[in-house]
């Protein structure tokens, strides 16, 4: 029983590192300009830091030059991580997979102890890896914004809210945070970041709202004043809310799926791991039995 579940582990390993490869953000190029992750300067980055605490800066206006120190770390350590943990994890498993065979079928039984190590240290590497990419990749997804200029909207693509007396009212805005009001990776999953027939045909017809209430001054009036202010002082014309025109765009939902197809068989090839460690140990500790 401990042969054949070394072997399925090792097996499920190579396939689910095999769909990773196929599917990583990074891998396949679907991140825009992740090329560029690699050569990051985030040194640059904590020396602007560095010069701004110099000159005292308060908190807040520290903030930005922390994050874009903090995001470029992230996005080179993903970068290595994703490229190192897959790999590692697609031949460790394959080595595994044929020690498993052999083993399967008796041919190896002097090695036995030796293939439980091997399985032993490639579950445990394989852990630890894989383990720290996945904390990185789906920390970056759910956290990064996608694109400096791609602005979050809700479903009926509005990112202001009319209020008498005030203005219209930025729906995401967070005080102190200006990518607060940007889509995340997270969100490109969403109809309002991608081609709607239904929604790009509402737009179009001249009498409809979106394109009567859509921003037609965006030095003026456009959701990037929404990074630092909440309320836009803009006259209502008519309007309960801004929109953004919709988007034609179907590359943002293809980047979404095989972020997401990426994460989930990740956490499948950690489960693997703990468990190729696992029956690896019970191969080293075993009496050649075979139970």
């Amino acid at each position: 029983m401990k042969k054949t579940l070394f072997l399925i582990l090792s097996g499920c390993i190579v396939i689910f590192s095999i769909i990773c490869i196929c599917c990583g953000p990074i891998i396949t190029g679907v991140i825009p300009d992740s090329d560029d992750w690699k050569t990051l300067n985030c040194q640059q980055k904590a020396d602007e830091l560095k010069d701004k605490e110099d000159q005292h800066l308060g908190r807040t206006e520290l903030k930005p030059y922390k994050r874009a120190k903090n995001r470029c770390n992230r996005e080179k350590a993903m970068y290595g991580l994703e490229y190192s943990s897959l790999i590692v994890d697609v031949i460790c498993g394959f080595v595994c997979t044929l020690l498993g065979l052999l083993h399967y079928f008796d041919v190896a039984k002097p090695f036995e102890k030796v293939t439980g190590i091997i399985g032993l240290a490639t579950g445990i590497i394989g852990f630890v890896l894989t383990f720290v990419y996945l904390v990185y990749s789906t920390y970056i997804f759910t956290n990064d914004p996608y694109d400096d200029d791609l602005y979050k909207t809700n479903g009926d693509w509005a990112y202001a809210k009319y209020e008498d007396g005030k203005g219209f009212k930025c729906l995401f805005y967070k005080k102190g945070n200006d990518e607060s009001v940007l889509a995340k990776y997270s969100d490109l999953g969403k109809k309002q970041y991608n081609y709607n027939k239904k929604k790009l045909k509402e737009y179009n017809e001249d009498t409809n709202k979106f394109k009567t209430c859509s921003t037609l001054d965006p030095d003026n009036y456009g959701p990037s004043l929404c990074k630092s202010a909440e309320y836009i002082d803009q006259p209502k014309a008519g309007c309960d809310y801004l929109y953004i025109e919709p988007d034609d765009d179907i590359d943002r939902k293809y980047l979404f799926d095989k972020w997401v197809t990426t994460i989930i068989f990740s956490c499948f090839i950690i489960a693997c791991d703990i468990g190729l460690a696992i029956f690896g140990f019970l191969l080293f500790k075993s009496d050649g039995s075979g139970i």
